[in-house]
Formats: structure tokens, sequence, C-alpha cells
């Protein structure tokens, strides 16, 4: 197949990772250093209640976007006061050759006493939109209202109790501090609210040095903090403001005045980063997977947390994994609908099952086909065929995919698992590496039980998906993230294949 053609098949995972931990996330506060915490106190000073900041997004030296942070007073309603946060992030980068422009915007209302009334943010690249809205109740609940392409789905979340709820700043954490302290620790817990998940984040004031802003050298705090083994830096001056961050896969923010920030708008044309070259891997071996049946690599770098082993992966050793292509007849399927694994036969918010959109094309699809196995090689050539190739950043949902027929790995693979479950197939996400043209890249497929469980591609249009596949995880968007734990440390080295 055309190279070309078939790199517009490859995940990036990387951006969507970037994504999900750095933009839009909500952070629920238990701080040991306070025994009764106001949610925003101690990251929304008194000093940064009026304030409208701009920071240049780089990768690799190259800048790749801005975000504009402004803080206002706001009447919330009659004789109550409070303050609005309103942020906008632009990125314009190179993924697989092809520019992507994506806009994220956010807005939070707070009151008097810094705690959250509301918020809304919106997610728009190109076709695709994702909007969610989010409202704090008296009874310590969030209620979330989530609309992909018009489909919305709700959830409701219940808070730990006396813990406050902030809204982040969309490319940082925080768009200001207030008083630090070197040695000062935090330990919050996050709720992301694509996953809807609460998970602990640490931040330590690791010290104080010196740092040229504007041509001036200026004394800052170090502030370090770890979510998920993603690690990032920000230096902070005195006043609270954070003058640069920097994470451990290159992405760096600076704050820069309102036309440096932006100046991507004339210059992401000249100065631009293949984003995916950075997090693939080189092969020491040329593999011709088509008609291959075994493999046999060494990997390192990938720990305990990541099991390995399945149907089609064995371990020989720690470090030595052997991966065998699955073989299925017709007559070995079970019939449908199958009463097994129904956990993955659910919708969620972002696999919408039960959408009748999606029911109408599951059986559009399958007409009266009654075997497991020929009706899921039905829907992978379906969405093979029907989906074209491209990259896209957005947050990958069934009934988007549907309604706008283009994506990567994950948009094809999101489409598949909820038409197989609207079929009554149980299917799941793996997440991994996949090898093509001298490189392994990182890569979505699904696996489905028709007996036993196969795994597939509607990416590549493999019904049986090839022996370059190794599957590192499994799960939804929230377990997806820890991938982001193997960019930079994992290895492999071919040791046979035939």
């Amino acid at each position: 197949m055309d190279f070309k053609k078939n790199l517009y098949r490859l995940l990036k995972v990387l951006v969507i990772a970037f994504w999900l931990v750095m933009m839009g996330t909500l952070f629920a506060k238990n701080l040991i250093f306070y025994n009764s915490l106001t949610a925003y106190q101690p990251f929304l000073s008194k000093n940064t209640l009026l304030s409208d900041q701009w920071m240049g997004i780089y990768f690799n030296d190259n800048h790749v976007g801005f975000s504009h942070t402004s803080i206002e007073p706001y009447n919330i309603k009659s004789g109550v006061s409070g303050y609005r946060i309103i942020s906008r992030t632009n990125m314009n980068f190179l993924l697989l050759r092809k520019r992507q422009r994506v806009w994220f915007d956010a807005a939070a209302i707070v009151d008097e006493n810094y705690q959250l009334v509301n918020f809304e943010f919106y997610l728009r690249s190109g076709m695709h939109k994702i909007n969610v809205k989010g409202l704090v109740s008296k009874a310590n609940e969030i209620n979330l209202a989530i609309d992909s392409q018009g489909v919305v789905s709700s959830r409701k979340i219940v808070l730990p109790e006396q813990e406050g709820v902030i809204l982040a700043s969309i490319i940082s954490p925080f768009n200001s501090f207030g008083n630090l302290s070197v040695g000062a620790k935090y330990n919050l817990k996050v709720l992301n609210p694509f996953t809807l998940a609460l998970e602990p984040l640490a931040l330590e004031v690791a010290g104080k040095e010196m740092l040229e802003h504007e041509g001036e050298q200026i004394e800052v705090f170090i502030v370090k903090s770890d979510y998920r083994g993603f690690k990032q830096t920000a230096w902070v001056n005195k006043e609270g403001e954070i003058i640069k961050e920097e994470t451990a896969l290159g992405w760096i923010l600076r704050k820069e005045s309102p036309d440096i920030a932006t100046r991507l708008l004339e210059t992401a044309d000249r100065s631009d980063t293949e984003l995916l070259e950075f997090v693939s891997l080189t092969s020491n071996m040329n593999l011709d997977k088509k008609d291959a049946v075994y493999l046999k690599l060494a990997l390192s770098g990938v720990g305990d947390e990541f099991p390995l082993e399945n149907q089609r992966q064995r371990l020989e050793s720690k470090e030595v994994l052997i991966i065998n292509k699955e073989s299925i007849k017709p007559e070995e399927a079970l019939s449908l609908p199958i009463d097994k694994y129904s956990e993955f036969l659910k919708a969620t918010d972002f696999l919408q099952v039960n959408d009748e959109k999606i029911q109408k094309m599951a059986k559009r699809i399958l007409k009266n086909e009654n075997n497991s196995w020929l009706a899921a090689k039905k829907i992978n050539d379906w969405v093979y065929k029907t989906i074209r190739k491209t990259p896209v950043v957005s947050i990958p949902s069934a009934i988007d995919v549907l309604n706008t027929r283009e994506g990567d790995c994950n948009e094809h693979t999101a489409l598949f698992t909820a038409l197989a479950r609207a079929a009554g197939i149980p299917a799941k996400v793996h997440v991994g590496l996949v090898y093509l043209k001298g490189r392994f890249y990182y890569h979505a497929w699904p696996s489905v039980y028709v007996g036993k469980w196969i795994d597939m591609d509607p990416t590549f249009g493999q019904d049986i998906a090839d022996v370059s596949h190794i599957k590192l995880l499994e799960g939804d968007l929230n377990k997806q993230l820890d991938i982001v734990k193997l960019i930079g440390k994992i290895a492999l080295e071919v040791i046979e294949y035939r």
C-alpha cells in the first residue's frame, strides 16, 4: 500500500494525552497544609484576581500555539458577586504531514469565596467538536453534560466531602499561584472531565533560582508536578505568575506579550515539526508483515503495571515477548447476541452504543448476519472502507466519527467498538505499537469476543491484526493515558519473525 496513505492511519496518542492531561482538567483539592480549604484560594490569590496573561506554546523549539487567560469580576446573580476565568488555547502544527488547527475555549465562574459555581469548555478541530458543561450543586456534586455532535450524555460526580473544586487553566494546571514557600508540598486529587476519574496529583516547591525573562534576571520558585507519571516543572515569580513551564515530553510554555505569543499564525508554516517523528521507534529489522505468523522481540522499559500477556502475546522471559497471529473459523464463532463479558457491551460517554444512529447503522451493516465472527468482519470492512484516513486531534467519539466519516486509528477503533457492541459483540480497545516502513508507531485497535478474543484492525482493514501489533494496555480513555509513561522509555529489538 501507499506509504503516505498508511501513515495517515496511525495514532497520535502523545497529542491526545497532552490535551487530556494539560487542558480542561478539574482539580478537587486536599492540600496537606490547610485544615479548612476554600478551593481557589491557594492558587488564585487576591493579587491575581484581575489579570490578563498570554503564554506561547513550543514543541522542539518550534512555536506551535498560544494560550490566553483572563480573570475579571462577575455578577453571578442579584446580590451575589464572583469572578469569571476565561481561557482560550490555539494549536497549529503538523501531524502526519497534515496541518492541525485546534481551538480549546473554557470559562469558569467562581463565587466571592473562590468556590467553583459552573464551567464550560469547548474543543474544536476541523469538523470535530466536543462541548462539556459542569454545574456544582449544593450536595457537593458536579452535574456534567457532554455534547458530542448533538448527542448529550449526563453524568453526576460525587466529590469527596470538605474538598473544594477548581477548574484549571487550559494549558497549565494553574494560571497563577498564591504565596509560595520552598519545601511546600501539595497533594491534590484530579478529576478529568473526559475520563471522570479522581486521581492524585503531587506538587512540590522544590527551590528557587534565577531565570532570564524579557532580558532580565528574576528570582523564581521551581514548582514540580507529577500526574500519572506525567512530569512538569513550572518557574513562578514572586507575584505568583507562571513565567515558564515545561514537560518531559518536550512541550514548553513561556509567558509572553500578545504579539509574540500569537505570531504562530504568521510563522507556523515555515517552522513546523512533525510531532509523530519524536515518539516512534526505529526497528532493527525490516518486516514483511503480510504473511508473518510469528514475532519474537526484546522489549524493555515496560513496567509491571502493563500486563503484556493475552491470547496472542506471551512472555518467554521478563523482556522477551512472543506474538502469534490468531486464527478462527466461522463455525467456531458464537451466535449473536453474546451474553458473556457484559462490561464490553455497555455504552460510555464516547462509545454511544445505545444511540439510534449507532443502532441503525449496526443493523444496516449486519443485515441478518447471526454469526458473530462474520458480523465482526462486516463491521470491520465497513469502517475500513467508509472512514476517510486522516489525523484528527480530538476526543475519539463514535457518534462524531459516524457523522464526520473521518479520523485516524482512534476514530476507527471508537466507531468499530460502538458498532460491535450495538450488534451484541463484546469489544474492547487495545493500545500499543505497530510496525510500518522501518518504524514502530503508537496505535489503537479493537479486540472482539466471538467465542474467543480476536484482535482486529479497521484502520488497516485487517480482519485479524498482523503480528506487529504489540499490545501495551487496554481500556477506555482514562486507562489509555497511561501510555504517556512509556514515551521515551520503551525500547525494542526484533529477534525473529516468520
